[in-house]
């Protein structure tokens, strides 16, 4: 789960144009500042949107829009002291377990870019691309839209310096057909250095 915050409008255009080229030709992109050395490997019906149009508990690296009304956000949050991937998976699975509709379909531990990662997977109301806010007891429809049973799964990383998520939104009925798309882009991951203190 993570967010960039770039210097200028000409980083942002260099990202921009970037990102285009690299989904246009179907290979590697790299969507914060070029220090950050995330490589993910996106197919072109992952489509570039701005990284703050779904909801995250983090600062949002980048975001695109997906296939069948799904949805891709990469984004980082405060590094957990001497964390782990089993923390995260209890964090997670303890922050969601009270919320109205929430069912925890996975809360469990693997090992992706050959780091340990969590992975905690979710079906709650929603409308597809994002998951419904529920602070009021109850979930509240998005955008005026019907609420539809969407599934959830969270991909994070512990670092030292940062949290580091990857989040996909399905609608639950085109879950099977996404979720090779899923874990191809898993399997292609290749995660940046880690640093040694946190740039919050």
């Amino acid at each position: 789960m993570a967010h960039a915050f770039f210097a200028s409008s000409r980083s942002r255009l260099r990202v921009g144009l970037l990102v285009v080229i690299s989904l246009a030709a179907g290979c590697r992109f790299s969507p914060s500042k070029p220090e950050s050395g995330l490589d993910l490997r996106l197919s072109a019906d992952w489509r570039p949107v701005d990284r703050s149009t779904w909801s995250t508990p983090g600062a949002p690296i980048a975001a695109w829009s997906g296939p069948e009304g799904s949805s891709f956000v990469v984004y980082r949050a405060l590094p957990i002291p001497r964390g782990t991937a089993e923390a995260i998976v209890a964090m997670t699975v303890n922050r969601l377990r009270n919320l109205p509709g929430f069912e925890i379909l996975a809360g469990r531990t693997e090992t992706i870019a050959g780091q340990p990662a969590a992975r905690i997977e979710v079906i709650a109301p929603g409308n597809g691309d994002d998951l419904a806010p529920s602070g009021v007891g109850a979930a509240v429809a998005l955008r005026n839209k019907p609420l539809t049973p969407t599934r959830e799964i969270t991909i994070g990383f512990a670092r030292q310096a940062e949290t580091l998520c990857f989040v996909w939104r399905t609608p639950e009925a085109a879950y099977g057909r996404i979720a090779p798309r899923i874990d191809s882009i898993l399997a292609g991951l290749t995660l940046p250095p880690d640093r040694k203190s946190s740039s919050y």
